[in-house]
């Protein structure tokens, strides 16, 4: 009982704020909440996230955008489960890229004591392997990735220094040095093994550097295949690190800016611990502009986006993590089922997922 009344003083004094940073009075906001909450079965905080109880949010809108229920639904029909897998495990998912030409960070090496391999066939299975293998990597720096995994967790940027006989790999972030036994023991699974996967550190441009150093930021788009169109982008949001992090992800306090679909202009943003939106217009640990910010080959972006989904097999909605680099977008990872959450960061109509499944059924 304790715990109740305390969720709903916090869910009223959250609708409290809203109110007085939209400038609508309390009763009205609590109103619309309800009606949206009881119509659709999503949360007060998504209402919050969303910007429903804005001036210049058009009421019509709220209803688009459907269940949990209802979008796990649609995303059975979408993206049937057989080939989730492909997609959520590091090793497959760097197989389909190469092989379908998507552009990606090079895959250096896959480490398992059974089954580990290098790009160039060798085995990659032992301490000593390893440390072969990253001593011809002297001076660069590499991404490491457990196999599985959410939220950027266990996922480490190294720089390789050293010599041949003994591989000091440095933490970018906090510079802390580790042994090469010691990275495998940070990464073995719940049965004691390690298993992971080396690729190479992409290099995003000066633009998407600039909002913040210490991490690859990266544009969550939202994209749909519908029966007989070609992909397109529904929604998007750019996705930037703390300082000192290396990953841009919610879980990690990263920021979450709407982006203007028509322009790719950056829009103020928001975190996973304060819903309300309009007040992060800078970076709220160095001061780097957020919202107002013309993204660069920003309909090269789109486009990319859009090629990849056409690619992955048996596709036909995603989540794709796009960071640009001097080469060209390139794609950081694929979510098949994307927290259903982010329609309401970016205000995307999720209800376009559950119109092309019934388009399928």
């Amino acid at each position: 009982m304790a715990s109740i009344v305390s969720k709903l003083r916090t869910t009223l004094s959250m609708l409290r704020t809203e109110a007085r940073l939209a400038g609508v009075p309390f009763a009205s906001v609590l109103l619309d909440c309800c009606r949206f909450c009881l119509k659709t079965k999503l949360g007060p905080r998504y209402f919050v996230v969303a910007g429903m109880a804005r001036k210049d949010f058009p009421a019509e809108k709220m209803w688009l955008h459907v269940s949990a229920r209802e979008y796990y639904q649609a995303l059975e029909t979408l993206n049937p489960k057989p080939y989730r897998k492909l997609t959520q495990s590091k090793l497959s998912e760097k197989a389909i890229y190469a092989f379908l030409h998507i552009r990606s960070a090079q895959m250096l090496g896959y480490f398992h004591p059974r089954r580990g391999i290098d790009r160039q066939g060798n085995p990659l299975k032992t301490e000593e392997t390893l440390q072969q293998l990253l001593a011809g990597l002297e001076g660069q720096k590499i991404c490491v990735k457990p196999i599985e995994g959410w939220g950027g967790q266990g996922i480490k940027v190294l720089l390789v220094a050293g010599t041949a006989d003994h591989v000091i790999l440095q933490e970018t972030v906090s510079g802390k040095e580790l042994s090469v036994s010691a990275l495998m023991d940070t990464l073995k699974d719940p049965e004691g093994v390690s298993e992971f996967i080396i690729e190479d550190f992409i290099e995003q441009t000066p633009q998407f550097a600039a909002f913040n150093p210490s991490s690859v930021n990266t544009l969550r788009l939202w994209v749909l295949e519908a029966r007989g169109q070609a992909p397109q982008v529904i929604g998007a949001y750019l996705r930037v690190g703390r300082q000192g992090a290396a990953v841009d992800n919610a879980s990690a306090g990263g920021i979450m800016c709407p982006v203007n679909l028509a322009t790719g202009v950056t829009e103020a943003g928001l975190t996973k611990y304060n819903p309300h939106r309009g007040q992060l217009t800078h970076h709220p640990d160095h001061g780097a502009q957020l919202s107002g910010v013309q993204l660069m080959e920003w309909s090269a972006i789109c486009q990319f986006a859009c090629e990849v989904l056409a690619k992955l097999p048996n596709t036909r909605f995603a989540g794709l993590d796009i960071t640009l680099s001097e080469q060209g977008p390139v794609l950081v990872e694929t979510n098949v089922s994307p927290d259903k959450d982010g329609a309401a960061h970016a205000n995307i109509p999720s209800i376009k997922l559950v119109q092309a499944a019934a388009e399928l059924a």
